[in-house]
């Protein structure tokens, strides 16, 4: 069975709805002020539970915005290609991961560089 870009388009809408649905539910969350509680630790964990949520809500946008990135490559004819070498991307990399940017090849090769660079 052959690649369907359709398929491919149908998944990547799921997952920007998906997305965007989580990115809500966060926008959604109120934070309490932190400071106005009676003991230090109930302070703590609100700030860390803050902490937590920013840091989730950035990996969300990061994600939406390759899922946008994916679906503009679908348009313009260039889905499927790895951007740093231009092979066809392997066909159960992009089952697994619709919006891939890289082939295997390439992924690893600059996770190993960004490794390198901050150790």
């Amino acid at each position: 069975m052959s690649f369907s870009y359709e398929w491919a388009r149908q998944e990547l809408l799921e997952e920007r709805a998906k997305l965007m649905a989580q990115l809500e539910s966060l926008d959604a969350a109120e934070y309490d002020s932190i400071g106005y509680r009676n003991h230090i630790a109930d302070d703590a964990t609100e700030a860390f539970e803050q902490t937590v949520g920013v840091a989730l809500k950035r990996k969300i946008e990061a994600t939406l915005e390759e899922v946008e990135q994916a679906l503009a490559r679908l348009d313009n004819g260039t889905y499927g290609l790895c951007e740093a070498c231009g092979v066809r991307i392997d066909r159960a990399r992009l089952e697994a991961l619709p919006y891939v940017r890289y082939c295997l090849e390439c992924q690893s090769r600059k996770e190993q560089a960004s490794t390198r660079t901050t150790t």
